[in-house]
């Protein structure tokens, strides 16, 4: 018998603990939290189960999924989107290349009728399926763009737009315009330690930037949701939390630069708390190695 969504959410919070995770990115962004569907107006709303936080629109008129997750929880997550039906999706979204965000595309991708990502992605996911021999595995974008995009779904317009790097050299944010509901993708870990993936070509200093013009464009009204969240804290939020991820992200540039001029080694710095922001928790290596890296590049 099919699930509605809400018997999914009912009986997702058992399943979800039975997802192993697959990829370290996953490990990094923090633990496994319960499946569910969190409707937020108009028909969109977030899923969270295994990785990155899904967006979603369901109505008369559209399915729309942003970002995939794992398989496990993206047939999940389809499943439950569905309702009992057999529609397919019309539109996939990858806000970055992540396998946290991307692996589920294997299940998505097939079902959807438009694939879409920024013009960095299919390169950077195809550059790292080769170093974990997942190439075999991988759905691509078949849509690409390089500034903005966006597609009219019945009464809902989705929006891509592309302020350079920051996460990673590829990040989209994800407006779904008569909702008002912006999806950040790992542009916001709302207060735990991001992931700062260097190699990608992510940016600390242009990703405060993109915070500071993201919060701009848009009102106290619009709703924002999340890649990731520490514990206890929510995937689905205000523009002000904009401002508090920009300001740990200055607080930990500043620090890290502070240290390496008193000749602190990245080693030395593992663990510190960033100034101000004691409940993000101690630094670890993976977040202090690219900030060093970017200060030592603009010297």
């Amino acid at each position: 018998m099919s699930l509605t969504r809400r018997q999914f959410v009912a009986r997702s919070a058992l399943a979800a603990a039975a997802l192993p995770f697959a990829s370290p990115l996953a490990a990094a962004a923090g633990p496994r939290v319960r499946a569910e569907f969190m409707p937020i107006r108009r028909g969109v709303g977030a899923f969270t189960g295994q990785g990155g936080t899904i967006g979603y629109l369901t109505s008369d008129a559209a399915l729309v999924a942003v970002d995939a997750q794992f398989p496990e929880s993206a047939q999940a997550f389809l499943d439950g989107l569905r309702d009992g039906s057999t529609r397919g999706l019309d539109l996939l979204v990858n806000t970055h290349h992540h396998g946290d965000h991307t692996a589920g595309n294997a299940v998505l991708a097939p079902a959807a009728d438009v694939h879409v990502a920024h013009e960095a992605v299919p390169g950077l996911q195809r550059a790292a399926a080769v170093q974990s021999n997942g190439l075999d595995a991988q759905r691509y974008a078949s849509e690409t763009y390089q500034r903005t995009w966006s597609q009219d779904l019945g009464d809902e317009v989705v929006a891509l737009h592309y302020f350079g790097p920051g996460h990673t050299c590829g990040d989209s944010v994800v407006h779904f315009e008569r909702a008002d509901v912006v999806h950040m993708g790992d542009l916001v870990f709302n207060h735990r330690q991001p992931y700062i993936d260097g190699p990608a070509g992510a940016s600390v200093e242009n990703w405060m930037t993109i915070l500071q013009t993201v919060h701009g464009r848009f009102s106290d009204d619009t709703v924002f949701v999340f890649g990731h969240a520490g514990d206890g804290w929510p995937v689905v939020g205000t523009r002000a939390d904009l401002i508090t991820m920009k300001d740990f992200l200055d607080a930990l540039y500043g620090a890290t630069r502070a240290r390496l001029a008193d000749g602190q080694s990245a080693a030395q710095m593992e663990g510190f708390e960033v100034p101000g922001h004691a409940e993000w928790g101690p630094t670890p290596m993976r977040v202090i190695e690219p900030v060093v890296a970017e200060i030592e590049r603009s010297r």
